[in-house]
């Protein structure tokens, strides 16, 4: 078996003489934001018992353990420039990884990809010269601020599902491996969903934890007032839990419309992927970003044909 070599520096070195240009940052953030990261939560997002990092250590968290530059903070907080360059990344999605699917409903056993089956496809990956990046270096390298490995995968992750943390995690570590999680945040600590203190530990070990939305409704249906809540409300718990700005967001079951796609840029998110149904990987379809969706039982051969 073919092992890769560690992950690309992201620039971490030389941290300390960004900490003026960090502190003056924070203002733009909480701008962004729309509210202070230290408001109270809603009476849903508060339930999930986050151990609040404050406004402050947020900030610094999201540089310190995303490696980002001020410049590239500042990216994740603004839409493309005009020139922004096309990149051809595979996005692979994923929900399950375990011998067995969990106890969440008739579809889980179609979205678990069993464990064997998980880690043929990373060592298909490493073993071809693929490199895991997170969908901020590709938001990134759109924007012109970095350089992506020629062979690069974006892998994610939906649900916030438990295994995520206790199968994919330490298999995505020996590989050498990064990627995106998208969790629901009202149910984050639940029985069988990651804890946001699971949730740190990944970020810290070069992982990304982006909005899934507060409780999984289909946006397209709800109100203005609960469209706006599913947005913001998750993308504030996720900064102040894990100190990670929330760039990206995941439709819940890949929905949207016009109307929702405006209130996810408004919510301050720079892109945003669907499921198996939207568009290729392009500036123009920055907040419809199609998946390759990684199916239970799916044959290397057809694995292959996603990033191939």
């Amino acid at each position: 078996m073919t092992m890769p070599g560690a992950v690309p520096s992201r620039g971490r070195g030389g941290n300390t003489s960004r900490v003026p240009a960090l502190t003056a940052l924070m203002v733009v953030v909480a701008v962004v934001l729309g509210v202070g990261l230290s408001s109270a939560l809603t009476e849903e997002t508060e339930s999930s018992s986050i151990p609040e990092m404050g406004f402050g250590a947020a900030v610094y968290a999201s540089a310190e353990a995303g490696g980002y530059s001020e410049g590239e903070m500042r990216a994740l907080m603004e839409p493309l420039p005009a020139n922004a360059a096309q990149v051809m990344v595979p996005v692979l999605m994923y929900h399950y990884v375990d011998d067995e699917p969990p106890p969440a409903g008739p579809y889980a056993d179609g979205l678990t990809v069993r464990t064997p089956d998980f880690v043929e496809e990373l060592e298909y990956l490493a073993e071809n010269g693929y490199q895991a990046v997170r969908l901020s270096d590709v938001y990134l390298a759109m924007a012109g601020l970095k350089e992506l490995p020629a062979k690069s995968v974006a892998l994610t992750f939906d649900d916030g599902g438990l295994d995520n943390y206790t199968v994919a995690f330490p298999l995505l570590k020996q590989y050498g491996f990064t990627a995106t999680f998208f969790v629901i945040t009202k149910t984050v600590g639940r029985d069988g969903q990651m804890s946001w203190e699971q949730l740190q530990e990944m970020v810290a070990a070069g992982m990304s934890v982006q909005s899934h939305s507060v409780s999984h409704p289909d946006l397209r249906g709800v109100s203005d007032e609960k469209l706006r809540s599913e947005l913001v409300d998750s993308r504030q718990a996720i900064t102040e839990a894990v100190g990670e700005l929330g760039y990206a967001f995941c439709y819940p079951s890949g929905a949207c419309d016009e109307r929702v796609v405006e209130a996810v840029r408004s919510a301050g998110y720079v892109m945003a992927v669907v499921t198996d149904k939207g568009e290729v990987l392009n500036p123009g379809a920055i907040f419809e970003i199609r998946r390759g969706r990684v199916q239970a039982h799916m044959s290397l051969g057809s694995f292959a044909k996603l990033v191939d």
